[in-house]
């Protein structure tokens, strides 16, 4: 680790025209990363090519403007770092069981779909607390995520998740049903089953996807029957509260106090 560090702190002293950087992110304390992925952005700004070798999802999706994929040596994918990156999520969970991948879109909204085929989602459908469908919402508003399951074989408790990303495909908030701990029971060929998760979509204002997941056990790699990256699109505008910068509204209390000495108390329930 501190080999690494001191390599790329030497590597970094000056602004190089290209910039190599394998897993050195992966190494050191919290600082350390946080400082060196902001010194990676600012030669990215100032015209550094910039060649990233990682396992890290988020730091390539943060850093990169272009992936590709490597396995065996070979190429397997390039494009968009979300596209790439969902299409390695589904290549590690295709090794686990016999199945398919299927990409398809306009760079920047690319679909990818994967899984065994055991169970899979006959639709997915975003709607307001009144359960009109809708793509548009304000910032903490109720929505409910309907997602309707079909079984092509017998299944023992499917888990049912979600997950929600950002414009550049980063991971806000994910859950499913084995997290919950509800059973989702038996279902038998040909049965359908609807799952719904109400959920306060207390999100910054942007763009965001959802990708849902149908599987065995805690995650998808354990038994991937159904993986369905950006499903829907749906969008989060202002409202007339409280202005934040950021991808999640968290509840916030505030205390003033005029002529106190500082001392250290505890953090109020929100």
């Amino acid at each position: 680790g501190m080999h690494m560090r001191l390599a790329f702190s030497v590597a970094t002293a000056r602004r190089p025209d290209v910039l190599i950087v394998d897993e050195a992110l992966a190494v050191g304390d919290a600082y350390f990363q946080h400082k060196s992925m902001q010194r990676i952005r600012a030669f990215r700004a100032a015209g550094t090519t910039l060649l990233f070798v990682s396992h890290d999802p988020t730091a390539v999706k943060s850093l990169c403007d272009r992936a590709i994929l490597l396995d065996g040596g070979h190429l397997v994918r390039s494009g968009t770092p979300d596209a790439v990156l969902d299409w390695y999520n589904a290549l590690v969970a295709a090794r686990e069981d016999a199945a398919t991948i299927d990409q398809h879109g306009a760079p920047g909204a690319t679909v990818t779909r994967s899984g065994s085929g055991l169970a899979r989602f006959a639709e997915v459908v975003l709607q307001d607390s009144t359960g009109r469908r809708r793509q548009t919402f304000q910032v903490g508003e109720a929505a409910a995520v309907v997602c309707r399951l079909t079984a092509a074989e017998a299944v023992s408790a499917p888990t049912v998740g979600l997950l929600i990303r950002d414009r550049l495909g980063n991971d806000v908030f994910g859950t499913n049903t084995f997290y919950l701990r509800v059973d989702t029971g038996t279902l038998a060929a040909g049965e359908q089953l609807d799952v719904t998760f109400r959920i306060r979509l207390a999100l910054g204002p942007g763009s965001y996807s959802l990708a849902v997941a149908a599987h065995a056990g805690r995650a998808h790699h354990e038994g991937n029957f159904d993986w369905w990256d950006r499903a829907l699109v749906f969008e989060i505008v202002p409202d007339a509260g409280l202005h934040f910068i950021g991808t999640a509204q968290l509840p916030v209390d505030v205390t003033v106090r005029r002529g106190a000495t500082l001392t250290s108390a505890p953090v109020p329930p929100p």
